[in-house]
């Protein structure tokens, strides 16, 4: 397996990153898996702790970077004590790590007009913009929002492990847990923001593992029962709509610059999020008496969950071509979110596997299996019989499946070392050893894949949005809004127009919609070369990704309706009396097949890829104490099939870069 380990600097965890293991009782992923692991105390009393601290002073950077405020402070306080609780028999480990990373709060309002010219803005277009704010009663900046744009953070890890040695079962038990709190103030960088348009956010989440090894008769038993939990939440500064324009301005120097510019409120900001996971976890091993044989039988079982609420966009979203638009109240589009709503849903995700770990002899071991992984969601969208009728799929399948995944490593010693034996009995390494594979490596879908398909259902119960384009915008009046939000527009200007879209988007997925997954191999070399003067390391990899996941709108019309010849006859798909003059905003429903509904978005799986890479490390064998250097190289090559719009029918393209 390609497998990178390491320590962290506070000695209690260690975390690993395996990307191709043939041991099947590690599953569910398709890319990469990354554990993180506590280690045991012991009978010796260990403290350590370390601090971290960055300043400005000692940074360097350019004149823009100054401009922009990008110097930045921090400081990190970390440690860790570990130790025994009973001699030889129960052990403690804890770290923890407390910080703050800030730097000035860079925003519209005092950045100077070389930073602004370095974000495409011009000292007078923010002039005119903050005229405009203020003549319209939305605040530009509002009380509480702090100097500092600070990212607090606090988290602790612990183990407690009990581990008698006279125990003639070999029973050890393990606890462990882990916190972890962080706060965002404000949130987002404001160089293209008034400063009332950001919030704050703060996250939260916690867990707890209890790990059991026993032997009942000829078997290992090593099972594992984690809870895991967390929560976000953030809230803006101001509850108002959201608004953004564009701003094209000159520079002195000839340049030009085109920028957007956030102000109002973020709707964005007003939500909560919640996840659970339980999870069980058990391995029976069974070694032969010739030790040549190792057959492990894996079963797990985990349930994950999750609410958030659905208010983005709850309050709208004006957007303006440009500021004049802005002064004079004539908004390129508005869009809105009118029926907010709270979404839940949960899976169970269970998985079994059978391996053996085969030592054929002395130089060769192999390791093979099969794992079976499956999933079933808890919830599933309400059935739309419209979208069946028009369309021919129902919008109630969710891909609940089974997935099958075979594998098959080896490692091959050949030859010895070019050592002299330091002592009798020595053993001479053997000269080289080759590892390779090849193995089917799935996903398992995330419990938060079928969250759009729940909510964009078509129905009156689903997510309704509004969308009004063009002369359906209609004009914000910012001062009645912030002095009661429900004179908020629920309706276009001129009801049916061509540019008002009130119906409701469908997501739903294919009948053979599956998650990702991988046919991975890798050959390996590793061993002394240059006549014992260095190590080296060849390896080769091969990808080939399957089942890769887009989307087809298929309420989409393609039908050419003319062609833009000043642009190399660029196909345009909407009668030319649905393009709004004024602005250029296309009318949202022209080029639909029904009027029953927007988009119609159908996430589909039939897109692959590819990709191979050649690794060489090398390193001196020679032993120093004062120097040491190491060098590798790396060539890789991906193609990918993609489409080049999500909102068409059209056929995927192949895209390769190395």
């Amino acid at each position: 397996a390609a497998e990178r380990s390491r320590w962290s600097a506070v000695p209690a965890v260690s975390s690993s990153l395996v990307t191709t293991p043939y041991d099947v009782s590690r599953g569910g992923f398709s890319g990469g898996q990354f554990n993180v692991r506590s280690r045991s105390g012991s009978n010796f009393v260990v403290r350590s702790s370390s601090f971290n601290f960055d300043n400005p002073t000692l940074q360097w950077t350019d004149a823009a970077g100054r401009a922009l405020n990008q110097e930045y402070s921090n400081a990190s306080l970390g440690g860790s004590f570990s130790g025994p609780i009973q001699f030889d028999k129960a052990f403690y480990n804890f770290s923890y790590q407390v910080g703050r990373r800030a730097n000035d709060l860079q925003t519209l309002l005092n950045t100077s007009p070389l930073g602004l010219q370095t974000s495409g803005i011009a000292q007078d277009s923010v002039t005119r913009l903050l005229g405009i704010l203020a003549a319209n009663g939305i605040p530009a900046t509002v009380g509480g929002i702090p100097s500092n744009r600070d990212n607090d953070q606090l988290s602790v890890f612990g183990a407690l492990d009990w581990a008698p040695p006279g125990s003639l079962t070999g029973q050890a038990l393990n606890i462990s847990f882990n916190g972890n709190i962080s706060k965002q103030a404000p949130v987002n960088g404001l160089s293209n923001a008034m400063p009332a348009w950001s919030g704050e956010r703060t996250n939260g989440s916690g867990g707890v593992q209890l790990r059991h090894t026993n032997f009942y008769g000829i078997f290992l038993s090593e099972t594992n029962i984690g809870v895991n939990a967390s929560r976000n939440a953030s809230d803006p500064y101001v509850m108002l709509p959201n608004g953004s324009v564009l701003i094209n301005s000159t520079f002195a120097d000839g340049s030009n610059g085109v920028s957007s510019i956030a102000f109002g409120g973020n709707s964005n900001l007003f939500a909560t999020n919640t996840t659970s996971n339980l999870g069980f976890n058990n391995t029976l091993s069974w070694f032969s008496l010739n030790n040549r044989h190792r057959l492990k039988l894996t079963t797990e079982l985990r349930r994950d969950g999750y609410s958030t609420d659905q208010n983005a966009n709850q309050f709208g979203t004006f957007r303006f071509n440009s500021l004049s638009d802005l002064e004079n109240g004539i908004p390129s589009s508005f869009s809105r979110s009118l029926l907010p709503r709270t979404r839940t849903a949960s899976q169970w995700v269970m998985g079994a596997s059978l391996g053996d770990s085969w030592r054929v002899n002395p130089d060769l071991q192999l390791q093979y299996g099969v794992r079976v992984d499956a999933n079933r969601y808890n919830d599933i969208p309400t059935f739309n019989p419209v979208v069946d009728s028009i369309f021919g799929v129902r919008n109630d399948v969710v891909p609940n499946r089974a997935f099958v995944s075979p594998r098959l490593g080896f490692s091959w010693t050949y030859g010895q070392a070019p050592q002299i034996p330091g002592f009798e009995g020595a053993v001479r390494g053997p000269r080289a050893v080759v590892r390779g594979g090849i193995g089917l490596f799935q996903n398992t879908p995330a419990t938060n894949l079928t969250g759009t398909a729940l909510d964009n259902t078509g129905l009156t119960t689903g997510i309704q949005n509004l969308i009004c384009t063009g002369a359906s915008a209609p004009a914000p009046d910012w001062t009645l809004y912030g002095n009661d939000l429900s004179q908020i527009p629920t309706t276009c200007v001129g009801g049916g127009s061509v540019f008002a879209n009130g119906l409701p988007n469908v997501t739903l997925f294919s009948p053979g919609y599956d998650p990702q997954r991988s046919v991975r191999s890798n050959l390996q070399w590793n061993g002394p070369v240059l006549n014992n003067m260095f190590n080296s390391t060849l390896e080769l990899t091969y990808s080939w990704n399957e089942q890769q996941q887009s989307a087809i709108d298929l309420n989409f019309n393609p039908t050419q309706r003319f062609a833009l010849a000043s642009e190399g006859n660029r196909p345009v798909f909407v009668q030319p009396t649905s393009i709004f003059p004024a602005t250029g905003a296309i009318a949202p429903g022209d080029n639909r097949i029904s009027t029953t509904f927007n988009r119609v978005s159908q996430s589909v799986s039939d897109l692959a890829g590819m990709s191979r890479q050649v690794s060489l490390r090398i390193s001196p064998t020679r032993f120093s104490t004062g120097f040491s250097w190491s060098a590798a190289y790396v060539y890789s090559s991906n193609k990918q099939e993609v489409r080049g719009f999500q909102n068409t029918a059209g056929n995927p393209l192949l895209v390769e870069w190395a």
